[in-house]
């Protein structure tokens, strides 16, 4: 090989190593976790000559898609730096071997829809495939706002469990940890007008845990309003259990938006993701457009597919700084694009 073409293939290799490790903005990746599968034995290796290291994780899922998010240990989710990864990619360079860093990763699964964050984990390090807990509920005593109650569902024959929880944005590692032996738990001693993050994992053994799942958001009492959401699916009345998860910082096709979550006994879910643009009126009929006002998902638990919103319609009643209560309508389609669900309903929550 000649000094000419050794010069081409060494530029072609930085060029595709560079747009492999492209940062984006973090703060676009900020989005409310959806139900889909988070990745499994998520590993990152120790440092290769001091600047790279190699990400590593269960890729058997249907997804193609995937986040990394790294930053100095610690950080939190949201001010780190982001990496889109393929079942392809592998490597992160720019890195520096002195430096502590902590990494996360999570599923895209399309339509702007995500799994929760898995990690952190340091370089040298990894998560084991011990199975993680499903359905994650926090709900706030209404009789008594010092003390919530934490549900999860669990995938074999897992049989213990911690709960991890402090005030919003604690870093993982620094909040209360509870033993458990069901896959539920109260926290008490809480404090009424102030909100907390909850996390959760298995234990598989003494040297074995899951990853840990969350957060999931205990808003401060007063809050939210779990007696205003109502919605027929397919005939069938959906009863939601616990507060409407309201997320204001979410976005919709990049832009800020306001999102609702409900979940029923039976852990279906019917999320709508409202722009902050939408206003009082009936809005566009959603067909995944980026200049609809809305966008909805009706979730059953695997292994039944996640059922993506195809059209519809949603009907602001009231809109305020504090209060947005709505009509909506929308069928759902499943992974053949065939008509499965078709859900109506309204809201009324309040905005935190």
């Amino acid at each position: 090989m000649n000094a000419n073409k050794f010069i081409l293939l060494l530029l072609l290799i930085f060029t595709f190593s560079a747009c492999e490790n492209e940062p984006v903005d973090p703060l676009a990746s900020v989005t409310t976790p959806s139900a889909c599968t988070a990745p499994f034995s998520f590993n990152v290796s120790a440092f290769i000559n001091g600047n790279s290291v190699r990400i590593d994780w269960d890729k058997s899922a249907l997804s193609s898609a995937w986040e990394i998010q790294y930053g100095i240990n610690g950080f939190q989710i949201g001010t780190g730096t982001t990496v889109n990864f393929t079942r392809t990619s592998s490597l992160i360079g720019g890195l520096i071997s002195t430096v502590d860093y902590d990494f996360y990763i999570r599923t895209n699964c399309g339509n702007g829809l995500y799994s929760d964050w898995v990690g952190p984990v340091s370089p040298g390090a990894g998560i084991s495939s011990c199975a993680n807990p499903t359905g994650l509920t926090a709900v706030r005593s209404v009789s008594d706002t010092t003390t919530a109650n934490i549900t999860w569902s669990t995938i074999g024959d897992v049989n213990t469990w911690q709960v991890q929880y402090g005030v919003s944005g604690f870093v993982l590692g620094s909040g209360t940890t509870l033993a458990s032996a069901t896959p539920s738990n109260t926290l008490s001693n809480l404090v009424a007008d102030v909100s907390y993050d909850v996390y959760v994992r298995s234990n598989c053994d003494a040297n074995q845990n899951s990853n840990w799942i969350g957060p999931i958001l205990i808003p401060a009492a007063g809050t939210t309003n779990d007696t205003a959401f109502f919605a027929l699916v397919d005939g069938v009345e959906f009863v939601d259990v616990g507060p409407i998860n309201v997320n204001i910082n979410s976005l919709l096709y990049g832009l800020p938006s306001i999102y609702l979550i409900a979940t029923d006994a039976n852990n279906n879910v019917i999320e709508i993701n409202i722009s902050n643009d939408a206003v009082v009126g009936t809005q566009y009929f959603n067909n995944n457009d980026a200049t609809d006002k809305f966008r909805f998902v009706y979730f059953e638990p695997l292994p039944t597919e996640l059922e993506i919103d195809t059209d519809g319609s949603l009907t602001v009643t009231e809109r305020t700084a504090t209060r947005i209560k709505g009509i909506f309508y929308f069928s759902a389609l499943d992974e053949f694009d065939q008509i499965v669900k078709v859900t109506s309903g309204t809201f009324d929550v309040e905005i935190p």
